[in-house]
């Protein structure tokens, strides 16, 4: 399930479905949106449905969040579902509802059948508990499956320790992974390769 808000936090109650965003574009169109270089999103934005300027979409299971996402500009193609973002930012949340980590990326992909989303270009994720961080160019997240991956190159750091490697599998806290060909020092920010 899954809804759209204009407040910067998770709500504590089930959110709007999507259509509710879809007439929110539909309204902020016709009132006219200020001038902005679309150009850069390598969609060409005629071609978009609609057009959204800070969006916001809640991705809940039986009322629980699972993330929050945020991007600067949304080019909506409804006949695919698919949501092309600029300016992505990604929160996940544990199963109490409690922030564990914070994913940005310079674009990215959300499809609003499926609540599947990808990040790319400069992607980082923050875990929130210590301050861990990871960089890649890509990562995806499958909601059904409550896991975010990779086959890129990536790079590890928590404090001194540091961590190389090629693709991985985690869960959304970034606590529970498996990864190929890791190098690095030994800590708790990505498991051995298996």
């Amino acid at each position: 399930m899954s809804g759209a808000s204009a407040r910067s936090g998770p709500p504590r109650r089930s959110a709007a479905r999507w259509g509710a965003v879809a007439l929110a574009a539909a309204l902020v169109g016709a009132c006219g949106a200020p001038d902005r270089n679309v150009a850069a999103t390598g969609t060409a934005a005629d071609s978009a449905d609609q057009i959204m300027w800070k969006l916001t979409q809640f991705l809940t299971d039986k009322g629980v969040n699972q993330a929050f996402l945020q991007a600067d500009t949304a080019f909506m193609y409804e006949t695919s579902g698919r949501v092309d973002l600029v300016g992505v930012k990604v929160t996940f949340y544990s199963k109490q509802g409690e922030p564990m980590s914070v994913l940005t990326g310079r674009t990215g992909v959300y499809f609003t059948r499926t609540n599947q989303m990808s990040a790319r270009d400069s992607v980082l994720v923050v875990r929130l508990a210590d301050q861990a961080r990871l960089r890649t160019e890509f990562l995806e997240y499958d909601p059904t499956k409550n896991e975010v991956r990779t086959d890129r190159p990536y790079v590890a750091d928590k404090g001194p320790q540091h961590f190389e490697g090629v693709g991985f599998t985690c869960d959304p806290s970034f606590v529970n992974c498996s990864t190929q060909h890791a190098k690095g020092s030994a800590g708790q920010l990505v498991m051995p390769a298996r």
